[in-house]
């Protein structure tokens, strides 16, 4: 089981303080996913977060980093995996 925590969406502006929302853990089979950009669709399909627009490849390979968008505005949207 993959536990996906600290998932947290930034919106994205040149100017002003930035929205931040966190969202609760989310739990899914391991077996289901065998790459991030799957990770982070289920993510973004479980919280209803928007389009998947760019993915980061971080070092990490416990951390999920990706741009979405939702109705014209764009968020950075990150979070940490284990397995359980």
């Amino acid at each position: 089981m993959l536990i996906i925590t600290k998932i947290q969406t930034k919106e994205l502006k040149s100017m002003g303080r930035a929205d931040t929302r966190e969202y609760e853990d989310l739990a899914i089979p391991a077996m289901d996913f065998s790459s991030k950009k799957e990770l982070v669709q289920e993510v973004i399909d479980a919280y209803d977060l928007g389009e998947l627009t760019t993915l980061s490849h971080v070092s990490s390979p416990n951390v999920l980093k990706a741009t979405v968008e939702k109705d014209n505005v764009a968020y950075h949207l990150s979070a940490k995996i284990h397995e359980e």
